[in-house]
């Protein structure tokens, strides 16, 4: 798909621009009922989340999430040329936005949280509770 849009090179070195597509972490749960939902750590495991940033070190980056639920991203939305949230945009319609053909447009349903320990301390029967959030709810792009 990417082929369409400009020249893939197989060495981020090689690259003028990273595009990056992840998906909100979760832990996978072992019983029958847990498995039917993503739950666990909103937060990336640490060596994951080390091979992500190395990559938005390397080369400018456009992250775009999936957030299928919230997640903790504060060192990803400060390294990375670009952040998109995507709830199950096509690989084409990223790209379209990210080469101008289309423009961007949404805001968040709820707010990403800075740490897990912000999580923690938020009160669980209150939306958009946690201190300093990265983003608050309601953030974004409208047209």
């Amino acid at each position: 798909m990417a082929a369409a849009y400009g020249e893939v090179v197989a060495d981020p070195a090689d690259a003028d621009l990273a595009v990056l597509r992840l998906r909100t972490p979760y832990e996978p749960r072992g019983n029958v009922f847990e498995s039917f939902f993503h739950s666990g750590s909103l937060a990336f495991p640490e060596p994951e989340l080390a091979t992500i940033l190395d990559l938005l070190d390397r080369v400018p980056t456009l992250v775009c999430i999936n957030l299928e639920r919230a997640a903790v991203i504060p060192e990803i939305a400060e390294r990375a040329a670009a952040l998109i949230a995507d709830y199950g945009a096509s690989d084409a319609a990223l790209l379209d936005v990210a080469f101008g053909r289309a423009a961007a447009e949404g805001r968040l349903p709820f707010e990403l949280p800075r740490s897990m320990a912000a999580v923690a301390a938020s009160r669980p029967d209150v939306p958009n509770d946690t201190h300093d959030p990265v983003f608050p709810h309601g953030h974004g792009l409208a047209l």
